[in-house]
């Protein structure tokens, strides 16, 4: 078990904040993830690679999870879930995740207000960031867009002044030839 834990540790370098709202994430979505696995277990037996991915799957349908790093490190404890499972039992990987993280399987993970606050600021902050981003790059596109199109027209314009300068210009050239 160890191991599992130091996998997870070289494979995020994550920081503190953002493992503890993974950490507070992976215990959310804990009871889901493991009521998933006693229904499967219950109708076919120990689960295979696949329905382990699905059950991660639906376990983590109602989480939100914002941020790379985030992300990656609610991904790794699932991993390591799945891994003790299937090198050892799900009792053992049930004991890892209980005593590691404090999760329960009957009870929804109620963090901490220290862990609330954080995953709340950091969330709100990630997400806040990430919007301003793309308004930005929105921006930028249109802004990009609407400069194309005045140069267009601009260029339109210049043709059209020219062409109504010459038409303008070889008029009175045409009266004087008539005149003679």
């Amino acid at each position: 078990m160890e191991q599992g834990s130091k996998s997870l540790k070289d494979d995020t370098n994550i920081p503190q904040e953002e493992f503890f709202a993974a950490a507070a994430l992976f215990c959310r979505a804990y009871p889901t993830f493991v009521a998933e696995i006693d229904r499967v277990e219950a109708e076919r037996g120990k689960l295979n690679d696949f329905q382990l991915m699905l059950a991660v799957n639906k376990a983590k349908e109602s989480l939100v999870i914002l941020g790379w790093d985030c992300r990656k490190a609610v991904n790794a404890l699932f991993e390591t879930y799945v891994e003790v499972y299937k090198h050892s039992s799900k009792e053992d990987a049930n004991h890892w995740a209980e005593s590691t993280f404090g999760c329960s399987k009957t009870l929804i993970y109620e963090p901490s207000i220290e862990d609330e606050e954080i995953v709340e600021q950091g969330l709100y902050l990630e997400m806040r960031i990430e919007q301003l981003t793309a308004l930005i790059h929105e921006q930028e596109t249109t802004l990009l867009q609407n400069y194309r199109e005045l140069y267009r027209l601009k260029i339109a314009a210049a043709h059209e002044a020219e062409a109504e300068n010459s038409f303008e210009a070889s008029e009175p050239e045409s009266k004087e030839e008539e005149d003679e």
